[in-house]
């Protein structure tokens, strides 16, 4: 199972309750749903190998070794997903929302760049200084490289495509 496709209005118009015209979710109300995810603080016991700390949570290295694994606890049904687009890109996944004006959670930018295969900062960077909601309408707009490469091969070379009769 895929998350939901970034669209243009996801920046202007995205909110946590936001749903779809046949009221599925958006990807905006996806995003808040994936609960954040922290590294646990280093600590002596991490050299002794992987296990868990006596609060009950996983240490560190065990932390560090499920990195690329699905994540049910966080990504729910998507965690599959998200641990195969983690290893294809070979960068982890970003936080999915970030803190928007007034405290709530918010569709993160570099989460949309991560999920259509752009590189990191490819609209995000911060030279380029766009505001959030600039930068999810520029990435809603976009093109998924995977996806024009596909189409450019069906269209160049339909032959192949073809099923026998």
């Amino acid at each position: 199972m895929l998350l939901p496709t970034p669209r243009a209005t996801d920046g202007t118009k995205g909110c946590p309750g936001q749903r779809g015209s046949h009221g599925d979710l958006t990807l905006p109300s996806a995003a808040v749903r994936v609960p954040a995810r922290t590294l646990p603080t280093p600590r002596a016991s991490d050299a002794r190998g992987q296990g868990q700390h006596g609060d009950g949570g996983a240490d560190l290295r065990t932390t560090i070794a499920g990195l690329g694994q699905p994540d049910t606890h966080r990504w729910g049904v998507y965690a599959p997903a998200v641990a195969r687009w983690e290893l294809l890109l070979g960068r982890p996944v970003p936080e999915p929302t970030q803190p928007g004006r007034h405290g709530k959670p918010v569709l993160a930018p570099p989460f949309v760049e991560w999920l259509m295969g752009l590189n990191s900062g490819h609209v995000t960077d911060p030279t380029l200084a766009l505001p959030r909601t600039t930068a999810l309408r520029v990435l809603g707009n976009g093109v998924v490289p995977q996806q024009a490469a596909a189409a450019l091969r069906l269209l160049l070379c339909p032959h192949r495509w073809v099923a026998p009769a």
